[in-house]
């Protein structure tokens, strides 16, 4: 399966914003199962009052450190760090496009920059719970079933705005660039696995 993935992102270019962008944060897409019942690893932000993000459905991951050897580094020690989830380089099967952060709709001097990786072990997931809430896993086949498309309304900075979103049976869905990210993942898994 490792290997039936990895030919996904062979001869693909993501989009690099390293060249406009300085400041990036790297996440970990985990995927885990067999071609008929994939599933894809998120984790719930822990609440926290004066996070903007708090509670909210993202993937394990966070900001480039300056002793950081790599941005692929950086997703493997942030993953480990939130989640107690150690992976390798070797499970790591592609990396999808860049993407700029965003405020309220307008972009911001920072990007997103998201590995991909599968793995066949089991593991012990030891969450840091200043950071995390929970780590859950979710079949592929719920994030493309339409009955779970939804909108998402909110406010930010007196703007309201409605976004498309994923209900995955929590109280906040999953949206913004978890939801974008996501979009991008399962556009290239379609061209060769059918979930």
């Amino acid at each position: 399966m490792h290997k039936e993935l990895s030919q996904l992102f062979i001869n693909t270019n993501p989009l690099d914003l390293s060249q406009s962008l300085k400041n990036y944060a790297c996440v970990s897409l985990i995927l885990r199962g067999s071609p008929d019942d994939l599933q894809i690893g998120y984790i719930q932000r822990a609440i926290h009052p004066l996070d903007r993000w708090s509670g909210q459905i993202a993937f394990p991951g966070g900001k480039r450190e300056e002793w950081d050897t790599s941005a692929l580094a950086t997703a493997l020690r942030e993953t480990q760090e939130e989640v107690g989830i150690i992976l390798t380089p070797e499970e790591m099967i592609g990396r999808l496009d860049d993407i700029q952060a965003r405020k309220a709709g307008a972009l911001l001097e920072f990007f997103i920059r998201p590995f991909v990786f599968y793995t066949e072990r089991d593991f012990e997931v030891r969450l840091d719970h200043n950071e995390v809430a929970d780590f859950f896993w979710v079949p592929l086949k719920d994030l493309v079933n339409p009955e779970r498309s939804i909108s998402y309304e909110l406010m930010r900075e007196q703007l309201r705005m409605e976004l498309p979103a994923i209900s995955l049976n929590r109280e906040i869905p999953l949206w913004g660039l978890s939801y974008m990210i996501t979009q991008d993942l399962l556009n290239r898994l379609k061209a060769r696995i059918s979930f």
